[in-house]
């Protein structure tokens, strides 16, 4: 039985042509950004990457860009994985007057790659099966389809590590935007894990992004 496989872009590093699309250094926005600091421990958020809204390819509008942060204190346990509790961020930022507002602290930024797209394709119906109601061959087509889908991509569906666990907002589940791999960026997303960026479904949501982690 074939599959329909999503159309889909792969994020691949190394890669230019895109502005304002990367990995670490740090965050360069079309418009005014606040750097955010970590609601559970009040320190500052370490900017791990940034993505634009390009026509086609990746729809942000209204938004010019969004900027992804994640608490890295040592010294506490913040929940910096959950997408609720305010120990990471995925902030939005209207085009206008670019302004970066300095971290609330010292912080220590991640090497910078840039991003590129790349066309990719990917088992839409492998990936998206319930685990835990999956046949065996269901789940062999699951690995495969995890190891052939690109693990930083736009678009497409999420290639959970650690089960399903898309957030909701406004009463509704968001929608997936895009996925990176922790490598070869060096990011801490637990064991070589994945961070997974969503947003709600409705355009006035006070907070349209959400942003989460899973470890392998």
């Amino acid at each position: 039985m074939s599959h329909p496989l999503a159309p889909l872009w792969a994020l691949v590093p190394g890669r230019t042509g895109v502005p304002l699309m990367k990995v670490g250094g740090t965050p360069e926005a079309p418009g005014p950004l606040e750097w955010p600091a970590c609601a559970m421990c009040g320190g500052p958020q370490r900017f791990l990457f940034q993505l634009p809204h390009v026509e086609g390819r990746l729809d942000l509008a209204p938004h010019a860009s969004v900027h992804v942060f994640q608490c890295e204190n040592p010294d506490t346990a913040c929940f910096r994985w959950d997408p609720e509790e305010g120990a990471n961020a995925a902030v939005p930022v209207k085009a206008g007057a670019p302004s970066v507002s300095a971290p609330p602290g010292p912080v220590k930024p991640y090497a910078e790659w840039t991003l590129g797209f790349e066309p990719a394709t990917e088992d839409t119906e492998a990936l998206s099966v319930d685990v835990n109601e999956a046949t065996e061959e269901q789940l062999t087509a699951l690995d495969r389809a995890q190891e052939e889908a690109p693990e930083s991509k736009v678009g497409g569906v999420p290639g959970w590590l650690n089960g399903e666990a898309t957030p909701e907002c406004c009463d509704a589940p968001m929608r997936f935007v895009a996925q990176l791999s922790a490598m070869p960026f060096g990011l801490e997303f637990g064991d070589n894990g994945r961070g997974y960026l969503f947003r709600c479904t409705r355009e006035d949501c006070v907070r349209p992004f959400r942003f989460l982690t899973q470890g392998a």
